[in-house]
């Protein structure tokens, strides 16, 4: 069996997002295909979709870490790298997550432990990993709450599938990421119960929600926003300035339309503005680090049907701004130093 089927459950957890959350890797902003509107579609090869997401969790948010400080170790039973809602997380399973996000950081080409870049990825990393791990505390407490679980034969039974008839594969594969089945058991069911409290939380039916009809126009400098604004000022076409202007090559023979988007799912600072104008008015530059976009509002729904390409995006968008506010509403003690 290809081993990506079970890696997918190491990268959903916390190695393959710590080290790209390390890099300084872009998203492409999202252009929606147009599905109401009769068209030529764009070339695979143009359209940009939204970032592929995964509706298994957690995942590890690239928020600003809380600051670490260090504090005296109350007399715990076991010893502890933080305390969530009193919940000790265990410093030795700790260590052991930062040795494996280490391991895989360390295969990279462009990490280097000893220059300055290098170690400030490390400092980063261990808060992350222990960001990661009071967020998956938070999930479990929530979890037993609302009375969910994962029976073992289903984990059971999603290991065997995910195995398949390669056992030694398989094992070679355990082997050569330092795991045991053991453990790559323990990050399944926490990925299959983040699963089924995601669909507890955001639900399994597309939802209704308020979304906004617009289009832009992305250029790559102030000055370029500048000469565009000018045109559309003195009464050209946003469509037509789109076609000639725009480096969005996933919507621009369309006039730039992005279709029909909710919140969540675009550039927060995309969406702020493209949710504060009414329809038919024109923005003027925004910044996001994809350029300066000038934005026009075609039309508002307040309660339309997510579509089937953003829906899994906006389910996990929205399940982690929940978890955001579990962690907010939480008491979260650090007890080592990251330094």
């Amino acid at each position: 069996m290809n081993t990506a089927h079970y890696r997918n459950v190491l990268a959903m957890s916390v190695l393959l997002i710590l080290v790209l959350s390390c890099s300084s890797q872009t998203t492409p902003i999202p252009s929606v295909p147009q599905s109401d509107t009769p068209g030529i579609a764009p070339t695979a090869a143009e359209t940009v979709m939204p970032a592929e997401t995964h509706t298994l969790v957690p995942l590890v948010e690239t928020h600003t870490p809380v600051p670490l400080v260090d504090t005296p170790t109350p007399a715990l039973a076991v010893a502890a790298a933080a305390l969530v809602n009193g919940q000790p997380i265990p410093l030795q399973e700790y260590e052991t997550q930062v040795s494996l996000a280490m391991a895989y950081l360390s295969q990279q080409q462009s990490f280097e432990p000893n220059t300055e870049e290098g170690k400030a990825a490390l400092i980063q990393l261990r808060r992350q990993v222990l960001d990661w791990m009071i967020d998956q505390a938070l999930i479990d407490q929530a979890a037993a709450r609302e009375g969910i679980s994962i029976p073992e034969e289903q984990v059971e039974a999603e290991m065997t599938r995910l195995i398949g008839d390669d056992v030694a594969k398989f094992e070679e594969w355990l082997k050569a990421n330092n795991l045991t089945r053991d453990s790559f058991k323990v990050q399944l069911q926490r990925e299959l119960l983040g699963a089924a409290l995601q669909e507890h939380v955001v639900g399994s039916l597309p939802p209704a929600v308020e979304q906004v009809h617009a289009r832009h126009i992305l250029v790559m400098s102030e000055a370029d926003a500048m000469d565009v604004l000018i045109e559309l000022r003195s009464g050209e076409s946003f469509a037509a300035l789109a076609k000639q202007y725009s480096q969005d090559r996933g919507n621009r023979d369309m006039g730039g339309d992005l279709g029909f988007f909710p919140r969540g799912v675009m550039p927060l600072e995309i969406e702020v503005v493209a949710f504060a104008l009414a329809p038919g008015q024109t923005s003027g530059m925004v910044k996001t680090d994809f350029g300066y976009h000038i934005i026009e509002i075609v039309e508002k729904d307040p309660a339309r049907k997510v579509p089937d390409e953003m829906l899994a995006t906006w389910r996990q968008k929205t399940f982690l701004k929940w978890l955001e506010s579990q962690r907010a509403a939480a008491t979260v003690e650090y007890l080592i130093s990251m330094e």
